[in-house]
């Protein structure tokens, strides 16, 4: 999603959406139930990857590794609470379409994925020792349920990402829906497999285009959105229903003009991202931690730490073994942005 170039057109489109009748949430979960990994995983598969499909392997790039500014000690301290920023980077490469990075998953290896809003999947490597990236890279474009490469801007708006057992779950604004792609399996080869197509309703507003689920994560067998949007004290997430409707939808809670755009939860810790900005400030992040529920750390990004247009998060380990945040920025694919990578780990 785009930062908005303006702070009126930004209080305009997250505050005057229409207030409709929503679905009954309570009904609809009643009626198909929360929709669950282990019923669905064996069809998407095969969906994603038909059987005689062959693997087929993501094109190589090279990502310039560039240290970014960590804003001193005494900034950190007023700033961070509960974490330690280990690492900035700002990550370059010759690839056009690196760039726009909005979700992000730790795989197995430790290295990251991370979804672009050009309908692509870029792979940054992670060095397991230094816990820093290593300029190894690669990249693959999204394909349709057909095999063929989505269309256009609209089919290929990609936002949230949760990587589970080499299986993408990928949320897409604009035609908001959910579609899995079994990388594991075949590769860039992997199809979209329909997960759901959401009903255009959340919290008694409709959504925009570019005001949908901007974030995804998986909670036990069930996926969870965040959407783009405020209502009452913060942004809407949501459980999400085997017909496409919500349950559960309870509303977070952060400053005034911030904005949901990365989730990612990993056993009982829940990481939250939101963004706000404005022409006089330039962006504002604010990264939330909890666990159990219970706020456990926080990090605001504004100078003179690193900041730029945050949209995803993930939780992996660190070299040490503790709990490291990773967060991401999209650049918009824009000369005056920047694709900031920043390690940040847990207090013990």
């Amino acid at each position: 999603m785009r930062i908005i170039a303006s702070l009126a057109l930004a209080t305009i489109s997250a505050c005057a959406a229409a207030e409709v009748q929503p679905p009954r949430a309570t009904d609809a979960a009643s009626a198909t139930g929360a929709w669950s990994y282990s019923d669905h995983v064996e069809e998407l598969r095969a969906a994603s990857c038909p059987e005689g499909e062959p693997y087929l392997r993501a094109e190589s790039i090279d990502i310039r590794v560039i240290e970014a500014e960590r804003g001193g000690e005494q900034a950190q301290s007023q700033q961070l609470t509960g974490l330690t920023l280990a690492g900035a980077w700002q990550l370059e490469s010759k690839e056009s379409n690196f760039g726009g990075l909005s979700g992000l998953s730790v795989m197995r290896s430790g290295s990251l994925l991370a979804i672009s809003d050009a309908g692509a999947f870029i792979w940054i490597g992670i060095d397991p020792e230094t816990g820093a990236p290593d300029s190894i890279g690669a990249i693959s474009y999204m394909r349709d349920l057909n095999g063929n490469y989505f269309a256009n801007k609209r089919d290929g708006d990609s936002e949230g990402l949760s990587l589970r057992d080499g299986i993408a779950f990928v949320s897409f604004e604009q035609d908001h829906r959910i579609s899995a792609f079994d990388l594991e399996t075949c590769g860039s080869a992997a199809r979209a497999a329909p997960v759901a197509s959401l009903t255009p309703v959340i919290d008694g507003k409709l959504l925009q285009d570019n005001r949908g689920p901007e974030a995804l994560t998986f909670t036990g067998e069930t996926l969870k959105l965040g959407f783009e949007m405020r209502h009452a004290s913060g942004s809407p997430t949501a459980i999400l229903n085997a017909d496409g409707t919500f349950s559960e939808i309870e509303t977070t809670e952060q400053p005034f003009f911030f904005l949901m755009t990365g989730m990612d939860a990993r056993d009982d810790l829940l990481a939250q991202l939101f963004r706000a900005y404005d022409p006089v400030r330039g962006a504002r992040v604010i990264l939330q931690v909890e666990q159990d529920g219970e706020r456990l750390a926080e990090g605001l990004f504004k100078p003179p730490l690193p900041v730029d247009n945050f949209e995803g998060v993930a939780i992996g380990a660190a070299p040490s073994g503790g709990t490291r945040f990773w967060v991401i920025s999209d650049d918009n694919f824009s000369a005056s942005q920047r694709t900031l990578l920043l390690a940040l780990d847990l207090d013990p």
